[in-house]
């Protein structure tokens, strides 16, 4: 059945990658299949606002990795300068570098995210997410953006959730309840890779080829920095304090059933209940109760998956006294229910 979108009121950017709904969005048809790109996995888009150039370079790489971008001078399209964008069933993360352009995101329902030029901003979105984004109007429009579900993350990575750090705990698999985002400086490098992207006049799976290239590149240098801003938090709140947040981490994890509160939990590493809160917010970017929650969360899916255990001793093995909880809990995380989950 035809997909039919209101392009005046939202868009998912999944279905751009259809011909007619990019040309409803754009006003103007993409450049011909072959030009650029052997198919519709990839798209470019050229066209004149007010006298300036607009030109945009679409690439789905994987269905579930999509990356984006854009010039426009002296700015763009209506519906790329402001547009609500849906999220899916399933979160998306997005990396978005700002190298001539200022962009306000009002995820609808959660928080505000302001970027500013010379920005990389990477930013978790919950699924179902509806994000009102708004491209300031002084200047020329530059823009690169990269698109993943977290298990396409991981793979474009070749990387493994172990090997995250702590700390970015929201890059990892699974569903999340709200919005997580970082923000890093742009260097130099990030720079060229994405200006290589629009000044590539390469056709075929030559151009596909080199794109990806300069994607991967963006890619592992923007999440090498995030480990670096992660580990320059820990420095910054003491060796100490470090480790007894850790010793906190550690302890919540291997007692998922615990009833302690916080501030047991706290006495527990030598720290006060206020102390405890801020620092480990600090160090993992959440609170402690819901690093615990996602924690428990996770660990009941492999259970489910893993030890083929039911239902209810899943519930009990991570600290739900009432199966009802557990499944209400669990529904909210992933999307699906236990006991579906352990049927798939």
């Amino acid at each position: 059945m035809e997909r039919v979108i209101d392009l005046s009121s939202r868009i998912d950017y999944e279905m751009l990658f259809d011909r007619k709904t990019a040309q409803t969005y754009y006003g103007v048809e993409p450049e011909p299949a072959g030009r650029y790109y052997d198919d519709d996995r990839g798209m470019v888009v050229r066209t004149h606002v007010d006298g300036g150039p607009f030109r945009q370079d679409l690439i789905q790489f994987e269905p579930d990795v999509l990356a984006f971008a854009s010039f426009g001078s002296p700015f763009p399209l209506p519906n790329v300068r402001h547009h609500v964008q849906t999220v899916g069933d399933e979160d998306w993360i997005h990396f978005m570098l700002c190298l001539d352009s200022a962009i306000c995101e009002n995820v609808l329902g959660q928080e505000v995210v302001e970027q500013e030029r010379y920005e990389c901003t990477i930013t978790r979105y919950p699924a179902k997410s509806v994000i009102d984004r708004m491209s300031r109007l002084d200047g020329q429009y530059k823009i690169a953006c990269l698109w993943f579900k977290p298990d396409a993350l991981l793979r474009m990575l070749e990387t493994t959730e172990s090997r995250i750090p702590d700390e970015l705990f929201w890059l990892k698999a699974g569903r999340v309840d709200r919005v997580y985002h970082a923000s890093i400086p742009l260097t130099t490098q990030m720079y060229h890779a994405v200006n290589d992207v629009l000044a590539c006049n390469f056709s075929g799976g030559v151009r596909r080829a080199f794109v990806r290239s300069k994607y991967l590149e963006l890619l592992s240098t923007i999440y090498q920095s995030l480990v670096d801003q992660a580990n320059q938090k820990r420095s910054f709140c003491g060796d100490g304090d470090h480790r007894k947040v850790e010793a906190v981490a550690s302890y919540l994890t291997s007692n998922p059933a615990s009833k302690d509160s916080l501030a047991d939990i706290a006495r527990r590493v030598g720290m006060n209940r206020t102390k405890l809160v801020t620092t480990f917010k600090e160090v993992y970017g959440t609170s402690v109760e819901a690093y615990w929650r996602d924690w428990r969360l996770q660990k009941a899916r492999d259970l489910l998956v893993n030890r083929q255990m039911s239902v209810s001793e899943v519930a009990q093995q991570v600290g739900y006294s009432e199966i009802s909880a557990f499944t209400r809990a669990f529904s909210k995380q992933f999307g699906i229910a236990p006991k579906k989950y352990q049927m798939k």
